[in-house]
């Protein structure tokens, strides 16, 4: 089917007003999401019921049949009331800001400010979500280096999906709030665009049209029609360890004829999208229920203990953690956030005994079980007993584990406990790590771990694959960057050990030879 190019082009960010009237807290549960919204209960299933669509497109259009994630490795999504209050929590002076991402083992999260999805077009602050949502997908469907072009390419041309009416979903549409950029803004040229060093090096304080370029570009290879699977063979290349600039000229050849037709793509009065039916799309189950009124008077603080706190601001929210559970000292939900606030206050002990009056109450409340095991694990770091206190450790990690067997953190916790207690690290455990970044490849601090156990193992080839997507990140092409020195040495032992086991080999073949 055919969309029509570039209408009255707008800007990416747009500035939305919140709600007079203030609703009540929701959360809303299905396969993938987790959304806790300042909204009321008809809008939050409508917008978790869109998301679960989605994916589903998504999931279609990549050709990935998975079985639902284990509930703590969904994505929270936390709807606030104004794109203020994005701005707020993200610590932004932009003034634009609209939603953000951070992934993390077992607790991924976005912020966005309130999304009307009441049409067939996705409203600007719902397009941001659903860009950093592809963005989830793709760290999920790949464990090797993603260029940043690509990266930046795959998440706008998802980013741009249509809701039809009929419960059918449209990607790939044209993106239109990328008109003005790509006509009016700097430059990128086609090589900077396929290196990223390159482009970090000519890069400008000046507005440029790199998202704009990206989207094109990754449109028109799997669009056009003009260059069929040169986009899966030049991720073939970067995952055998060609550079960047390397892969794009192996297999796009001249980039200036790739330029050219990238211009003439541009100017095409109507592009290709793909429109999914409905029958190919699952939504599954969606059930919501109001915050009880004590989880509501925590979610403030909730909000920014989830965002991230330093040693300050952990200290400066502890006091109102603290006077929402004097108000309400039985509710399990608010004892668990207590737990959070204590322990980002430096509290351990007193985040343990929160955690523990919570699990009282409800025996399987994961960020209750999750905050003991952070809680512990730093008290254990410290104690005198380093094998009896990792020892407790263990078994906080058995407790969760029994409740969420596919819970990263246990995995996680579970391989340190034994690295804190100097004991041997049994298979198991390193399974476990592994299992772990599996669950969450886009967890940069599970990836180094898992690296590192892989060296200890002197299982270099895995390591050096696993390492890959550190080295190349296009976020960090410095030459600060440690994974860069660290894949270097990994080759090297590699390298060392193979022709180490070609002479033991070679050697009792040699001395037959004589005899």
């Amino acid at each position: 089917m055919i969309a029509k190019m570039f209408g009255a082009a707008f800007a990416f960010w747009v500035m939305t007003s919140a709600s007079a009237v203030h609703a009540e807290w929701h959360e809303a549960s299905s396969d993938h999401f987790l959304v806790i919204a300042d909204q009321n209960e008809a809008d939050v299933r409508e917008f978790t019921e869109r998301l679960e669509r989605f994916h589903s497109a998504m999931a279609s259009i990549m050709g990935r049949n998975e079985a639902a994630p284990s509930p703590s490795n969904r994505v929270t999504i936390y709807v606030v009331r104004s794109g203020r209050d994005v701005r707020k929590l993200a610590g932004d002076k932009s003034g634009f800001l609209q939603g953000f991402y951070q992934p993390r083992a077992g607790g991924s999260v976005a912020f966005t400010s309130r999304v009307e999805g009441d049409g067939k077009d996705v409203s600007q602050t719902e397009q941001t979500l659903l860009h950093e949502y592809a963005h989830h997908v793709m760290h999920g469907a790949s464990e090797w280096a993603t260029p940043r072009w690509l990266s930046e390419g795959f998440a706008e041309f998802f980013s741009t999906a249509r809701f039809e009416r009929d419960g059918g979903v449209g990607l790939g549409l044209p993106a239109r709030h990328r008109a003005m950029e790509l006509l009016y803004a700097k430059d990128v040229p086609i090589e900077a665009l396929l290196d990223s060093k390159a482009y970090e090096q000519s890069r400008t304080k000046a507005y440029d049209e790199f998202y704009g370029r990206s989207w094109l570009l990754y449109h028109y290879l799997q669009l056009s029609g003009k260059r069929p699977g040169q986009l899966m063979a030049y991720r073939t290349e970067l995952a055998n360890g060609a550079s960047e600039i390397d892969a794009a000229t192996k297999v796009f050849g001249d980039l200036k004829a790739l330029d050219k037709e990238l211009g003439a793509y541009f100017n095409r009065p109507k592009m290709n999208y793909v429109p999914i039916d409905s029958n190919r799309l699952k939504v599954g189950t969606i059930t919501v229920r109001k915050l009880r009124t004590a989880e509501a008077a925590m979610m403030p603080i909730i909000l920014e203990s989830k965002r991230g706190v330093n040693d300050e601001t952990g200290k400066a929210l502890l006091p109102r953690a603290q006077a929402v559970a004097v108000q309400y000292p039985a509710d399990p939900s608010v004892l668990a956030a207590l737990a959070e606030a204590e322990h980002d206050a430096g509290n351990f002990a007193a985040a343990v005994t929160a955690a523990d009056k919570a699990l009282a109450v409800s025996p399987t409340l994961v960020n209750a079980h999750v905050q003991k095991i952070y809680a512990l694990s730093r008290i254990a770091t410290d104690a005198d007993d380093a094998e009896a206190a990792w020892k407790t450790v263990r078994k906080a990690v058995t407790a969760l584990n029994k409740v969420e067997p596919d819970h990263p953190i246990p995995l996680i916790y579970c391989y340190r406990s034994l690295q804190g207690s100097g004991k041997e690290i049994s298979e198991l455990a390193a399974h476990g790590l592994e299992r772990a970044l599996q669950l969450a490849p886009y967890d940069q601090g599970v990836r180094w771990q898992v690296v590192q156990q892989l060296v200890d193992e002197e299982a270099y080839g895995a390591a050096y694959r696993t390492l890959m997507p550190l080295a190349n990140d296009p976020h960090n092409r410095g030459e600060d960057n440690p994974a860069i020195a660290l894949l270097a040495d990994i080759k090297q032992k590699w390298e060392t050990k193979a022709a180490a086991e070609k002479a033991t080999v070679a050697a009792p073949t040699a001395k037959a030879a004589t005899k």
